[in-house]
């Protein structure tokens, strides 16, 4: 491994749009460095490693057993993060996945016992927790400005339809924009309000001509009591949006988290709360970094991942079913 006043040498895996900006957070982070590349596709792998100056691995086994490569980014699909996690830890090598942690809880819990086993850093790329207005949303409910939370809503929709790649496959994109956005705001409701309880959801196709469903809605109880819902698309004009409403007052954070609206109980109009610019991937990046030095433990940890998974599971079990889906069935050893 490089020495401690070097970058952690990472390989990445899966060099579309998403395994880009993962690159490029490393760079900005300033604690790693990408020196190898791979996909499946040879012309992919050759322009990643022109345009970032790292080497492109010939193989998957390649690159998770070099000797310059200290961890592993994967950004491929999701159907295959739980054999690759298992791969790289039996490589003896650190993995920062992409979210979703997998599709199944099953392979989340083979895939951190693997990690477990070779005592490696296993992180899930949920790095929507790290906005500047979720982070101080979290400060708010931690001191009880809030008061006690009652509802939360979110919205997550984008307009750029399906990529003709692998994420246009229902079997790697169940419930529309819920793999590609929707899990971002499971874990932030678990973040800020808690563990989901039952989940009642509903997934449709509507558009003549478009893959997959086109509006998803997801709505959930939490162990506390409060009640929450989620709406997602991949063909809407873009809104992200995150509000939770307490009995004292209410936040939302909006425009990526880079705004943050406050409303007392009291009052007819909310507030703008000063936010620092952020940059929470290029955050997430440096942690794991730090956590395949050993310098300490990481937040988004596959439990966190795997119990995001245990919610996407049991919404894909109410769409079939056509019930209320209590989310336990899915999150039990």
């Amino acid at each position: 491994m490089s020495d401690g006043n070097e970058p952690v040498r990472l390989g990445v895996v899966g060099l579309g749009w998403w395994g880009g900006e993962l690159a490029d957070a490393a760079a900005r982070s300033g604690a790693a460095e990408v020196v190898a590349c791979y996909a499946r596709t040879e012309s992919a792998r050759l322009a990643f490693a022109e345009a970032r100056g790292c080497r492109a691995a010939t193989s998957f086994q390649e690159l998770i057993s070099a000797d310059d490569v200290d961890g592993v980014v994967l950004a491929t699909p999701h159907s295959t993060h739980g054999d690759q996690i298992c791969e790289v830890a039996a490589a003896g090598k650190g993995v920062l996945v992409d979210k979703p942690f997998t599709l199944r809880v099953a392979d989340g819990r083979r895939a951190m016992a693997a990690a477990a086993d070779a005592g490696t850093v296993l992180m899930v790329g949920h790095q929507r927790r790290r906005l500047a207005a979720v982070r101080r949303i979290r400060a708010m409910v931690d001191e009880g400005s809030l008061g006690t939370l009652l509802l939360a809503t979110s919205v997550f929709v984008v307009g750029r339809g399906f990529p003709a790649t692998w994420r246009s496959s229902r079997h790697e994109s169940p419930l529309g924009g819920m793999t590609g956005l929707g899990v971002h705001m499971i874990d932030t409701f678990h973040y800020l309000v808690g563990p989901i309880r039952r989940v009642s959801a509903f997934s449709n196709g509507v558009l003549e001509g478009e893959p997959l469903d086109h509006a998803t809605g997801l709505l959930f109880e939490f162990d506390s009591g409060a009640v929450g819902n989620l709406v997602t698309s991949h063909y809407n004009p873009f809104t992200e949006e995150f509000c939770i409403f307490g009995s004292a007052a209410s936040a939302s954070s909006q425009k990526e988290g880079t705004r943050l609206f406050v409303q007392q109980r009291s009052e007819m109009a909310r507030s703008e709360v000063p936010l620092p610019a952020t940059d929470p991937l290029a955050e997430q990046v440096a942690e794991f970094a730090g956590a395949v030095r050993g310098e300490g433990p990481v937040e988004t940890d596959g439990e966190v991942g795997l119990a995001v998974i245990a919610v996407l599971e049991a919404a894909m079990a109410s769409v079939e079913r056509g019930e209320t889906v209590t989310v336990a069935e899915f999150a039990g050893d």
